[in-house]
């Protein structure tokens, strides 16, 4: 199974970045992201552009068996659509992988059952079209002009939905993922929607939208079942849980707690000391 990392810099550089407690921070995850991950899945894919490959394999250091520019298309979209890096890369897929965020690593390789499935997320959340909370699906289907199929149909009629948190996410079924993330792409860039797009200032819930229902619809869509790491939506954060599965994934004001940073330094430091000096430089 090949090991799949994004970076678009430009949602990085105009803020998403400043989630962490400090720049260090997030290079120093980046480290130990895929540090631990190729001890598991030694072929590795990073999907940047220029800024980001010069930033990741140039001046921190990270090694990887390819790297493609491919993100270099999307120098002119918004950069509130974090999402859209990650859609890219998953696209992109023609063989088995798993996709993992910087902020996620994995002590263990993945269960065997999951590396088989079809498609595979770290744990699923439940929401109501309704409601609109973390999922504003009918604010959404007001808003735009275009929305596919699979969409409109996962989403008629009332009660509550699947979607799948993807600190994680892959599969063996590439023409599933490379069909949903395709949608998701077009959901965001058809000129039919921009008008629409533009009436929202904040689009992060839209990313949730684009990234993690979609994902659902289209597989439910084709009758398909999306596999979890987890069970539950709270088991990734549930300390146990986490670390019998051999997972962390650090969402949140965990990126900002001063002791989890310091335990993410010193893990990098004991693992990686060349890299950990690397990132106190960069910062």
């Amino acid at each position: 199974m090949r090991a799949v990392w994004s970076f678009w810099s430009e949602p990085f550089v105009r803020g998403e970045g400043s989630g962490w407690l400090g720049a260090r921070h997030a290079y120093l995850a980046w480290v130990l992201s895929v540090g631990c991950a190729r001890r598991h899945y030694p072929d590795t894919t990073l999907v940047t552009d220029d800024r980001g490959a010069e930033l990741l394999v140039e001046q921190l250091g990270l090694k990887f068996t390819r790297v493609s520019l491919a993100l270099n298309q999307l120098r002119d979209r918004d950069p509130d659509w974090w999402a859209l890096g990650k859609l890219y890369a998953y696209r992109m897929q023609t063989e088995p992988f798993v996709h993992i965020d910087a902020d996620a690593f994995l002590w263990n390789p993945l269960p065997a059952e999951l590396e088989s499935a079809a498609v595979f997320a770290q744990s699923p959340e439940t929401f109501d079209p309704d409601d609109g909370h973390f999922y504003p699906a009918r604010a959404v289907e007001r808003s735009v002009a275009w929305l596919p199929e699979e969409w409109r149909w996962y989403t008629a009629g009332r009660g509550p939905r699947a979607a799948s948190c993807c600190g994680i996410l892959g599969g063996s079924r590439v023409d599933l993922v490379a069909r949903y993330a395709d949608l998701g792409i077009r959901v965001v860039e058809d000129p039919r929607n921009a008008v629409g797009w533009a009436t929202w200032g904040n689009k992060g819930l839209c990313n949730v939208l684009v990234e993690q229902m979609l994902l659902d619809a289209v597989a439910a869509h084709r009758k398909v079942r999306v596999a979890h790491l987890f069970p539950e939506a709270g088991d990734p954060y549930d300390p146990a849980k986490a670390a019998a599965a051999g997972y962390t994934h650090l969402i949140g004001a965990a990126k900002r707690h001063p002791q989890l940073m310091a335990d993410l330094e010193a893990r990098v430091t004991a693992e990686f000391p060349d890299l950990a000096g690397r990132c106190r430089d960069l910062a």
